[in-house]
């Protein structure tokens, strides 16, 4: 059995012992009747070992022992990744190759044992409609070109032999008979012919209605001929809904674009700064954003956050957590106090439990004076006027909508002119390459100082060509989100201090 624990205290003393525990066996029962038709279902451990599985063989089996493989190590890099990537968050659905077989599968962690849930279905199931349609067709075509011709034969032998025997007895009830059987047979094939590759149903008319072969053999045609129109209306139809979704995600990802600032130089009459940002999604729509605006005259608001999962989801959920910050920063709350704001408006309505990390800065635009707060995100790199970019390791708080009452802490920096400041996501530290290495923080900031005399401009841009080298032609995996400030503001200020906490460590 699993058996989960915690404690109780009251006044500060231990109280009490609440624990829960679920037989394994029931895991493994649910897991072995919850697929079927080609899917698949296994649970893996925070070591990358299958416990549960629906397959009894190949990778994905289940081994329950200390030498069962790691599945984050097996020899299949894509499963390797998408696993790894599984093990710290939900994913979408995603295509993959195991066991030689191509699958569509997606993941949900287990936050409470470490676990994760993969759940997937093998591609070709989804191709069996199609397929099946196709192969269903030829056979009723074939079967009715057999039938036709069976009774095609049967009729000129009818005739043959009906007119050798009533040929002097019989001409006239033999040319009846013959109408009754060769003209509807004319007429049926040149409506056949007639019809080619048009969309026209062929359908039953007076002539075939004979009471023998021929009224059957039109009656099957009809029928062949309905059912073929039927299908071909199913796939324009399923045709015309991809078309449509793609269409919508394309309009999503313009959206997405516009809603963030994109216009540069952002603020042509403002001497005091320049900034410079981009966004690039992994998918058609991301969850990444960054924003900047002036609050007033004198102050200018830095945001750049992250949200957790990929896609359509992630692309709503970044909306609405971008309005939230740049309204309630707007409203003159420090950083600290406007992340705990959004924090609180977020976790309200969170029926999905998504969350995202957030930086948020406010930079005093006559002193060089900024205030920032940082809920689970990245550390900010700066460089002071004639050195080099360095990481400020600051204390974080929780990310915004995991947990309600949440608090967090300004910590203030001094930029001096020449000043320029870096934040970013994890999607350019976390960038693979083919070997499944990641880009890391030290090249970061090796491409950070090798045009550290740049414009914000060409820094991005340097970084973003340092990581397409590194990556090479590998997947993108994550989305990819970058904001460069240089702070000009007074040239005779003197030179300031990096941070007033540059000394503290980040907090696990």
């Amino acid at each position: 059995m699993l058996e989960c624990a915690a404690p109780v205290y009251r006044d500060g003393e231990l109280a009490a012992v609440v624990s829960a525990d679920i037989y394994l066996d029931s895991i493994s029962s649910y897991v072995e009747q919850a697929t079927a038709n080609g899917g698949f279902l296994c649970v893996v451990d925070g070591n990358g070992r299958v416990l549960f599985s629906s397959q009894k063989d190949g990778t994905l089996r289940a081994e329950l022992s200390s030498d069962a493989p790691d599945l984050r190590e097996c020899e299949n890099g894509e499963l390797a990744q998408f696993v790894t990537h599984a093990l710290r968050e939900k994913t979408g659905l995603e295509e993959l190759t195991i066991d030689g077989q191509e699958c569509y599968i997606t993941a949900a962690p287990m936050p409470s044992v470490g676990w994760t849930v993969l759940s997937g279905v093998e591609k070709e199931i989804t191709r069996q409609p199609t397929t099946i349609m196709l192969s269903r067709y030829d056979e009723i075509n074939a079967e009715a070109t057999e039938s036709f011709q069976k009774d095609s034969q049967r009729a000129a032998k009818t005739l043959l032999i009906v007119s050798v025997v009533l040929l002097l007895l019989a001409i006239t009830n033999a040319m009846v008979l013959a109408g009754r059987i060769v003209k509807p047979l004319e007429h049926m094939t040149k409506r056949i012919n007639a019809m080619g590759n048009s969309d026209s149903v062929f359908e039953m008319e007076k002539t075939y209605r004979t009471d023998d072969e021929i009224e059957i053999l039109a009656e099957s045609f009809a029928s062949l001929s309905k059912r073929a129109k039927n299908y071909v209306s199913e796939i324009t139809q399923i045709t015309a809904e991809k078309e449509r979704i793609g269409t919508e995600l394309a309009l999503a990802t313009q959206i997405q674009a516009d809603m963030l600032p994109n216009i540069f130089p952002a603020f042509p009459d403002r001497a005091e700064f320049d900034i410079y940002a981009t966004m690039d999604p992994a998918k058609e729509v991301g969850g990444d954003f960054y924003d900047f605006f002036l609050i007033d005259a004198d102050h200018l608001g830095l945001v750049i956050a992250d949200v957790s999962g990929k896609g359509v989801p992630a692309a709503l959920f970044m909306m609405i957590a971008k309005i939230l910050v740049q309204n309630t920063a707007m409203n003159g709350y420090s950083p600290a106090a406007a992340l705990q704001v959004v924090n609180e408006q977020v976790c309200a309505n969170n029926r999905e439990q998504m969350f995202v990390t957030v930086w948020l800065g406010v930079l005093d635009l006559k002193t060089g004076e900024l205030v920032s707060a940082n809920a689970g995100h990245e550390f900010p790199a700066l460089m002071q006027a004639g050195e080099e970019f360095e990481l400020i390791r600051t204390r974080h708080g929780l990310v915004i909508g995991a947990l309600e009452g949440m608090k967090y802490k300004d910590i203030t920096m001094k930029l001096t002119p020449g000043s320029k400041l870096f934040v970013y996501t994890d999607g350019v530290t976390e960038a693979t390459n083919a070997e499944k290495e990641l880009f890391g923080v030290q090249r970061m900031l090796d491409a950070l100082n090798e045009n550290k005399e740049a414009s914000p401009e060409g820094i991005i841009r340097g970084v973003r060509h340092a990581v397409d080298a590194f990556v090479k032609k590998a997947e993108q995996f994550d989305d990819l989100t970058m904001l460069c400030l240089e702070y000009r503001g007074d040239t005779s200020s003197s030179k300031a201090p990096a941070s007033e906490d540059a000394e503290e460590k980040p907090e696990e």
